[in-house]
């Protein structure tokens, strides 16, 4: 008794768990790898016409609808190298390169739409072949990919084009676009650094040039040399080799380590891999300067890859092992990281440009006639009132609103409320720390005209510190010296602002 496989089978390939990005680059491995098999063929005809491989993917619509157009100049197929393509299931017989368990092309093809063609034509051949596969027809039993031919063609062509219909996913909408071009420019980074590969997203040639993306960025020594290491070791009996280094100033967006199989990346940016031991706990998405900085490039050609080539299938112990074995070989390159900030700026260090318009705007805002009517003319109301005020304010967020942090510092508890539904023209933040040894609230009002002044995280983050840390100070300060004073409060602070860096140190 045999097992079977009913034909219906290939509707469920429009529900793997492929990225739009992974799809696609099924059909760009399919065209790299038919060039790498035959570049001795290709390379005379392409330097003699001043071209290269090219690979051209474009979304489009016309009469019929939208639909995925993708083409190539690579050898091309012949019947028989095209009968072998599309049969699901069928490795090609040496799966050492980028094609490997004969699914790629068929299941990319059927996640992204139910109605696909394909024209080709094999270098030295002068006729074209050509399949139209209807997915839900091959699904209810009709396995007939309608197959022509095309007599009299040149002898000197050679293509392969691939139209899409009937998608199930937009590949157009605006973060997946953006993404797409930013993984593929990735993935084939090697094949396109190495000028031997025109990658074409939407009209638009994908870059991708090492010296400025990565080298011209990374730590020089005092000699010249980049701050960069080559290393190679073995998980289990596989080898694995690579490099790191450390950026100047880096980013989290780029730093983190690319996994390389058959020169074309299967984890990298913009999503790195980042090993636990070197890089820390990621469910938070660390943001030290590790995970700034350390950079990296990991080629793991003996390791087995998902079917979607979207991850590495470790066996056993080896991802322990490949995490332990980084960190010994990274250890100097992480310590360089983590140090480099005393000396020199980060990426969210301000540069001298903007403390300069920052000075500028400070000092235009102090030699206002506003600031100036405002200290000639403000009429302070009683301290008895403004108490009054805060702690009506203060007692009506804390009955309707859960605290937005809730912490315990040694014996006090911090309850830190950031309100959106606040009067403008109540107080930016409202402070108690005085009437509880146990309790320090503190209240901002996102209301308030300043909070809109605020840009990005951590500009939001240190208006926040601040805020905390005031309130923090004066309890310190009134617990345990019985008094308010200026001095002592800016102290405390001082030393509570510098806690964030001596953190990211460690």
């Amino acid at each position: 008794m045999d097992i079977q496989l009913g034909y219906e089978v290939i509707n469920s390939y429009k529900r793997l768990s492929y990225k739009a990005w992974y799809a696609l680059a099924e059909f760009v491995d399919n065209s790299t790898q038919a060039y790498a098999d035959h570049k001795n063929i290709l390379d005379p005809i392409y330097e003699r016409n001043n071209e290269k491989l090219t690979v051209n993917i474009e979304v489009d619509d016309d009469e019929e609808g939208e639909y995925i157009y993708i083409s190539d100049n690579s050898i091309g197929m012949s019947k028989e190298v095209l009968e072998h393509a599309i049969i699901i299931g069928r490795p090609p017989s040496d799966t050492s390169g980028r094609s490997k368990y004969g699914l790629g092309m068929k299941t990319a093809a059927c996640w992204l739409g139910d109605y696909w063609t394909i024209k080709t034509k094999r270098l030295g051949e002068t006729v074209e072949h050509s399949i139209v596969v209807d997915v839900p027809a091959i699904a209810s039993g009709n396995p007939d990919l309608n197959y022509s031919v095309t007599e009299g063609k040149d002898a000197d062509e050679h293509y392969t084009e691939i139209v899409i219909r009937k998608l199930h996913r937009n590949l157009l909408a605006r973060r997946t676009a953006g993404k797409i071009k930013d993984f593929l420019t990735s993935m084939y980074r090697i094949d396109i650094d190495n000028d031997e590969l025109a990658l074409i997203w939407q009209y638009e040639e994908l870059k991708w040039d090492r010296k400025v993306r990565i080298d011209s960025r990374l730590i020089k020594r005092v000699d010249g040399t980049l701050e960069k290491e080559e290393f190679s070791f073995t998980v289990g009996n596989k080898s694995v080799k690579g490099w790191a280094g450390v950026f100047e100033k880096g980013s989290r967006n780029d730093a983190g380590f690319s996994v390389i199989q058959a020169n074309r990346v299967i984890v990298g940016w913009p999503a790195s891999f980042r090993p636990t031991t070197i890089y820390g706990d990621q469910e938070g998405g660390s943001n030290d300067l590790v995970n700034q900085r350390l950079v990296g490039e990991l080629y793991m050609d003996g390791f087995d890859v998902s079917h979607t080539k979207d991850e590495i299938l470790y066996e056993n112990e080896e991802l322990d092992e490949l995490e332990s074995k980084l960190l010994e070989h990274c250890s100097r390159l992480r310590k360089l990281a983590l140090s480099y900030r005393k000396y020199e700026a980060d990426e969210r260090e301000p540069t001298i440009d903007d403390c300069a318009a920052a000075i500028n705007e400070l000092d235009r805002e102090l030699r206002s006639t506003q600031v100036n009517d405002f200290i000639a003319t403000y009429e302070i109301p009683s301290l008895k009132l403004i108490k009054e005020s805060n702690d009506t304010v203060m007692q009506a967020v804390m009955k309707r609103v859960e605290p937005t942090i809730k912490v315990e510092i040694g014996s006090v508890r911090v309850l830190l409320y950031v309100v959106e539904d606040m009067s403008p023209f109540e107080p930016y933040v409202i402070v108690e720390s005085t009437k509880s040894k146990t309790l320090v609230v503190i209240i901002v009002n996102k209301a308030h005209p300043h909070w809109k002044h605020l840009t990005g995280s951590e500009s939001i983050l240190n208006f926040l510190r601040h805020c905390a840390y005031d309130g923090v100070a004066e309890w310190k300060a009134y617990f345990m010296s019985g008094r308010i004073d200026p001095d002592t409060i800016k102290l405390i602070k001082d030393n509570l602002l510098r806690i964030p860096f001596e953190m990211r140190q460690n």
